[in-house]
């Protein structure tokens, strides 16, 4: 696993335990559905990391970024920094990792 497989991980753990977090929380099964939903696609590009890491980085790149426009959007909404502000920074940061996994030279 290199450090870009592993930054994956770790984000797709928190993305799907952020989706559990808000239905615990919240009782919103729109937070749990979509955070789950989330976890399972990036948990597929990470899968596909190993075997293809062109395809994998790209497809989390992309759940990545249509996850930091959401929660930017919420921030923007409420000016709350938990969860949108804090998912909005995680999630961009994650975004551009992803593209510096996608256009690195093996």
């Amino acid at each position: 696993m290199n450090v870009y497989q592993i930054i994956l991980l770790i984000y797709l753990l928190v993305v799907a335990g952020g989706g559990v977090m808000g239905y615990v929380s919240a009782q919103s099964i729109a937070s749990l559905i979509a955070g789950l939903a989330s976890g399972v696609l990036l948990a597929i590009a990470l899968w596909l990391s190993f075997s293809n890491p062109k395809l994998g980085f790209g497809m989390a790149a992309i759940v990545a970024l249509a996850l930091a426009v959401f929660f930017t959007m919420r921030f923007l909404n409420t000016g709350k920094w938990m969860p949108g502000g804090i998912s909005m920074i995680l999630s961009g940061l994650t975004f551009i990792l992803m593209l510096v996994a996608l256009l690195r030279k093996e």
